[in-house]
C-alpha cells in the first residue's frame, strides 16, 4: 500500500482570533491548499495513504493518533 507523509498543523481559529493547533494531521498540499495552514515541521510521520481519505481529501479525520500504542485504529468505511 501507498504512503504518504502528515503532519500537525496551526491554523487561524476565527472565532477566537489566535492560531490553534488543529485535531486533524494533513499532507503538506491539504495544509497549503485547503487549510491555508502552518506545518509544524518536527511532527512529520509516514502512514498508510488511506488515512487521508476522510471527509477532507489529503486531511486525516479529527483527533487522529498516527502511534495509537495499545489502543486500536478504528476506521469505518
Amino acid at each position: 500500500m501507498d504512503k504518504v507523509k502528515i503532519y500537525r498543523f496551526r491554523s487561524y481559529d476565527i472565532h477566537n482570533d489566535t492560531m490553534k493547533t488543529s485535531s486533524r494531521w494533513g499532507t503538506r498540499e491539504a495544509i497549503k491548499d485547503i487549510a491555508h495552514g502552518e506545518i509544524l515541521e518536527n511532527t512529520g510521520k509516514e502512514v498508510e495513504a488511506s488515512v487521508v481519505q476522510s471527509d477532507i481529501l489529503g486531511m486525516t479525520e479529527r483527533d487522529f493518533d498516527p502511534e495509537p500504542g495499545l489502543s486500536f485504529q478504528i476506521k469505518v468505511r
